[in-house]
């Protein structure tokens, strides 16, 4: 048994992205790496699903939007709680669901956790362009109303569920474990206990690029840098505050980097905690 699953998007939310494997291995050409913000939500939906953990899902912000499925298939919620409901009935997450028809899959404000996601079973019928569909390249449409692709499968996968659906969401504070980055001698030892102590509130700036955190530090006086190699996961500091860098982060910067998130699981954790929660730094083995 075949069948095909359309998707299209009558409204994309607080921001929806289409999210895969990224695009590894291209940094030194100034393309950032990309993937999934929370990659342990998006392994879980594609694995439920028997696909790949990198396989292509849609990663929606703050809140799910409005979206038509249209056909016959199968699908997973997992990531932020956002109420999703389908022609009205509310759906469990982390737990296989099966269309046949047409459905309208409507999803609120995040109630826990910040990033959703949504894996379909089959081949995404879209375009990639380095081994990726994110966008993030001049000839990548972003995500937007209208939007549509269909999702291409060969066997239906045996109905499958993970009860322990709150273990993606991360404790509050969330305790941050990081390494010293490469300028955190640059700091006095004041400096960096005062860093350590202080609790910071995650901005509503914050995006893929990376997550601001704003805090009551006063100015430090640190050297200027020239231009250095960044990664996801590295936190630079910078006069407005600490700068977690995410999936879509610059190769380049320009500001100190005192940390670094050598977990991938904890940054993972990070990019779940929602706007106004609160983020402390915590020096690991």
């Amino acid at each position: 048994m075949a069948g095909t699953l359309s998707i299209q998007c009558l409204k994309p939310g607080g921001g929806a992205f289409v999210v895969d494997g990224g695009r590894p291995g291209f940094r030194a050409q100034g393309i950032s790496t990309g993937g999934a913000a929370d990659t342990r939500s998006q392994r879980a939906a594609n694995r439920l699903l028997g696909r790949p953990d990198r396989a292509t899902c849609l990663e929606f912000t703050l809140l799910g939007g409005h979206w038509l499925l249209s056909g016959k298939g199968q699908f997973v919620l997992t990531g932020a709680d956002m109420n999703w409901r389908l022609n009205g009935r509310l759906l469990e997450s982390y737990t296989v669901h099966y269309l046949d028809g047409d459905g309208l899959l409507t999803g609120t404000m995040a109630v826990q956790g910040l990033r959703g996601y949504l894996a379909i079973l089959g081949d995404w019928a879209l375009t990639e362009t380095l081994g990726s569909a994110e966008i993030g390249l001049p000839e990548m449409s972003p995500l937007s109303m209208g939007w549509t692709t269909s999702v291409n499968w060969k066997e239906e996968v045996p109905y499958q569920a993970d009860l322990d659906v709150h273990r993606h969401f991360p404790s509050a504070p969330y305790v941050l474990i990081v390494s010293p980055g490469p300028e955190w001698n640059w700091l006095t030892p004041a400096q960096q206990a005062l860093l350590l102590k202080q609790v910071f509130l995650v901005s509503p700036e914050s995006s893929r690029q990376g997550i601001r955190l704003a805090g009551q530090l006063p100015p430090f006086q640190l050297p200027s840098l020239i231009s250095s190699p960044v990664l996801p996961g590295t936190v630079q500091l910078t006069p407005a505050g600490p700068i977690l860098l995410g999936p879509t982060a610059q190769t380049v910067g320009g500001y100190p980097r005192v940390f670094l998130v050598t977990k991938r699981k904890s940054l993972a954790a990070a990019f779940q905690v929602a706007i106004g929660g609160e983020v402390r730094f915590e020096l690991g083995p």
